[in-house]
């Protein structure tokens, strides 16, 4: 009874202080360790659960998860995990996919990639003012690429690393040489890494699907779709794949009825 007290006391104050916990998710022990299989698609569960930094870090260990969410503020960030508050906040929040790769390269040169100057997170924001993002994360070794836009311009562009559609996935170049290879990707709604507690999640998960190296050519039909505006399939099918995966019976999506017309 007291458990249940406390839930929703916590459920009743979120509610008038943050919009952005849809709702409570209890992530169970089991639920934590099997996330690292799932990987960044499972990240809304973390965020939309109360589970501390600490407890998911103390899981991962157990797990013996190649990085830790200790090694990501170790790092990635440069900060040790005994000074990091409750809510992770070490004042290193990214807001663009350069930083976010930044911190990831860091992670993964600490972790022995000899070329984890060739990983990048990138992003496709086309459905971000619907509140959702496109996440991936890819290796390029073609550090100058010459691709076409990803929006319907037929012009080639190059980009370098501080023109913001480098961040972007591009399976081919303009000669139609294979160009990213995707090792991880999620659909995620962006309150779910939009404070650096959640983000130091998403690049643990990331980087521990990197280390594995298993490429996703899953991702390419997704970003088809997202782009062409059905955004929401690609969401709910993933939703429902992370349901299966954790055992849980109705996801983040089912349960606010998110895209009920």
């Amino acid at each position: 009874m007291n458990n249940f007290i406390k839930t929703l006391c916590f459920l009743v104050l979120m509610s008038s202080v943050s919009c952005a916990l849809y709702y409570y998710i209890p992530i169970t022990g089991y639920a934590l360790v099997k996330s690292l299989e799932v990987g960044a698609p499972a990240l809304p569960y973390y965020a939309y659960s109360d589970t501390s930094l600490e407890a998911i870090n103390d899981e991962f260990k157990k797990a013996k998860a190649k990085v830790t969410i200790e090694d990501t503020y170790t790092y990635g960030y440069g900060k040790s995990f005994e000074d990091v508050p409750p809510d992770g906040d070490t004042g290193q929040k990214f807001t663009d996919m350069a930083t976010a790769t930044r911190y990831l390269q860091n992670i993964l040169k600490a972790k022995g990639v000899r070329d984890a100057g060739t990983y990048f997170l990138t992003s496709i924001d086309s459905a971000k003012s619907f509140g959702f993002s496109l996440i991936a994360a890819v290796q390029r070794k073609n550090e100058n690429p010459e691709v076409f836009d990803k929006f319907g311009a037929s012009s080639q562009n190059f980009f370098t690393c501080d023109d913001p559609p480098f961040y972007q996935p591009y399976r081919y170049d303009c000669k139609g040489k294979p160009l990213d290879t995707v090792y991880e990707w999620a659909a995620l709604p962006n309150d779910c890494y939009d404070n650096q507690g959640h983000q130091a999640i998403l690049l643990t998960l990331t980087a521990n699907k990197l280390l594995q190296k298993q490429a996703l050519t899953s991702y390419w039909d997704a970003e088809r779709k997202w782009i062409a505006g059905n955004y929401k399939s690609v969401v709910v099918d993933q939703d429902y794949m992370v349901c299966q995966q954790l055992g849980i019976e109705k996801g983040y999506t089912q349960e606010k009825n998110i895209f009920k017309d």
